[in-house]
């Protein structure tokens, strides 16, 4: 499953000063909505993500980001996972 990296300021506006939140979403989307359920836009940001930027995992290695002083010398805050299981077959035809 694809990460998305959500990267956070030296501010202090942000829930976290530095770094960045790894997301395991199926698709960027799906990464926005469950960084918003976490960390909700706030109204003062205009109805912005709380966070400085959000990048693909090809996007955030490629980026200074990703080396040995992390952002603003900071590293991964928290991940949020999307995880789900099923077993057995699925009624009503289809997939």
């Amino acid at each position: 499953m694809p990460k998305y990296y959500f990267t956070y300021g030296k501010s202090g506006r942000h829930p976290y000063t530095g770094g960045w939140t790894e997301i395991e979403a199926p698709d960027e989307k799906t990464a926005r909505s469950l960084f918003q359920a976490y960390h909700p836009n706030r109204p003062e940001r205009g109805g912005q993500l709380d966070c400085a930027g959000v990048y693909t995992e090809e996007a955030f290695a490629a980026s200074s980001m990703s080396g040995p002083h992390g952002n603003w010398e900071a590293f991964c805050q928290e991940i949020i996972l999307v995880h789900r299981e099923e077993f057995g077959p699925k009624n009503g035809g289809g997939g």
